[in-house]
C-alpha cells in the first residue's frame, strides 16, 4: 500500500504539498498528530541530504522513496509497503510526467500550499488505478515501528546532552504536578513530548503525545464554554440596560449578567497565568451587589462589560 506522497522544494527543503491515501479519522489523526509531525520532520531531513537519485530507506515494514526531480526543482518522497517496492518504482516516472506537466506551478510558486491543490485528482487517479497500492491500513497501526527505525537513523546523543534534557524533564514533572492551569499543563507536556523524541523515549513519546491531545480537547471545550458565557453575559446586559430606560441604573436588574460573568470568570480562571479574571469576577460581584456601588461605578462596570471583546483568544496568554 503507497501512505502519503510529499513535495518538497529542492533547495530549501519546504513543503509543496502532501496527500495522504491512508485510512485516518480526524481523531486519531489528532492524536498521533506528534508522530506526525517526526515523520514529517525525518523525511524533511532526509531530503535536505542533497540525493540526486532514487534513493530508498527503510522504517520497519515500510519504505521511504526520494526522487529529486530537476526539472521542478523539488524532491518527490512516497512512503509505502516494503512489498511494494517494485509496483511503487514503476509508478514513480507516471508521477514524474503529472509533476512536470505542472512545472510552470512549481517555478512560479508564490508561497501558497493551496495553489498544489491542482494535483490532488490526477495523483489520487493515478494511484487509484493499481489496487494493490490503496487499502484501509494507516501508518499508525505500528507508529511505534516507524519510531524506532526514524530513531535508528538519528545519531545518539552525548552523555552529557543525555544528562542535560534529563535534568530538564524532572524539573519540568516537577512543574507539571504543580500546575492546575490547562495551558501551563499542555506548555509543559508539549516540552516533555520534545524531549521525549530527543532521548528516544518511546513509552514516553506516546505518553505525552496523549496527554497533550486530551489537554488540547480540554482547552477547545473550555474555548467553547467561554464563548457560549460570553455571548450570554452580553445579551443579559443588554436586555438589562433596554427594561432599565430612563432609569438610574441602579436600579436595574443584573442578576442574569452576574451569573453568566461569573462562571466566564471561573472558565477564563483554568486557562490564563495571569489576573484578569479576577477583574470581570469582580465587576460580577459589583452588579450583584450594586446597592454598594456609587452610579458612577457601576455604570464604570457596566461600560467595561459591553467593551469586552468578543474574541476569545484574546483573553488566553
Amino acid at each position: 500500500m503507497l501512505y502519503t506522497i510529499f513535495l518538497y522544494q529542492h533547495e530549501s527543503g519546504l513543503l509543496y504539498y502532501d496527500v495522504s491515501f491512508q485510512d485516518i479519522s480526524a481523531g486519531k489523526l489528532d492524536l498521533f498528530s506528534s508522530f506526525f509531525s517526526a515523520l514529517k520532520s525525518f523525511v524533511s531531513e532526509l531530503v535536505l541530504d542533497g540525493s540526486q537519485e532514487l534513493k530508498n530507506i527503510e522504517l520497519g515494514d515500510y519504505s521511504v522513496f526520494i526522487t529529486s526531480i530537476s526539472e521542478i526543482k523539488a524532491d518527490l518522497v512516497i512512503i509505502a509497503d516494503n512489498e511494494d517496492y517494485k509496483l511503487v518504482s514503476k509508478m514513480i516516472p507516471k508521477i514524474m510526467k503529472i509533476l512536470i506537466d505542472h512545472k510552470e506551478l512549481f517555478l512560479n510558486w508564490d508561497g501558497l500550499r493551496a495553489d498544489f491543490d491542482v494535483l490532488k485528482q490526477p495523483l489520487s487517479e493515478l494511484i487509484q488505478s493499481q489496487k494493490k497500492l490503496i487499502g484501509d491500513k494507516s501508518l499508525i497501526e505500528k507508529p511505534e515501528v516507524v519510531l524506532k527505525s526514524i530513531w535508528a537513523h538519528k545519531e545518539d546523543l552525548s552523555s552529557q546532552e543525555k544528562e542535560h534534557l534529563i535534568q530538564e524533564r524532572d524539573l519540568l514533572l516537577s512543574k507539571l504536578e504543580k500546575a492546575s492551569n490547562i495551558q501551563r499543563k499542555l506548555g509543559i507536556s508539549q516540552k516533555l513530548l520534545e524531549i521525549s523524541e530527543k532521548l528516544k523515549d518511546e513509552k514516553s513519546f506516546f505518553k505525552y503525545q496523549k496527554d497533550v491531545k486530551l489537554l488540547n480537547d480540554e482547552l477547545k471545550d473550555v474555548k467553547i464554554k467561554l464563548k457560549y458565557y460570553l455571548e450570554r453575559v452580553k445579551l443579559t446586559l443588554s436586555q438589562a440596560i433596554k427594561i432599565l430606560g430612563n432609569k438610574s441604573v441602579t436600579d436595574g436588574s443584573y442578576r442574569d449578567v452576574y451569573l453568566n460573568l461569573y462562571s466566564f470568570s471561573n472558565k477564563l480562571k483554568n486557562v490564563t497565568s495571569d489576573t484578569r479574571w479576577m477583574e470581570y469576577q469582580n465587576l460580577a460581584k459589583l452588579l450583584i451587589n450594586k446597592e454598594e456601588a456609587s452610579i458612577h461605578e457601576l455604570s464604570l462596570a457596566i461600560t467595561k462589560i459591553l467593551q469586552m471583546s468578543d474574541d476569545i483568544n484574546s483573553y488566553l496568554n
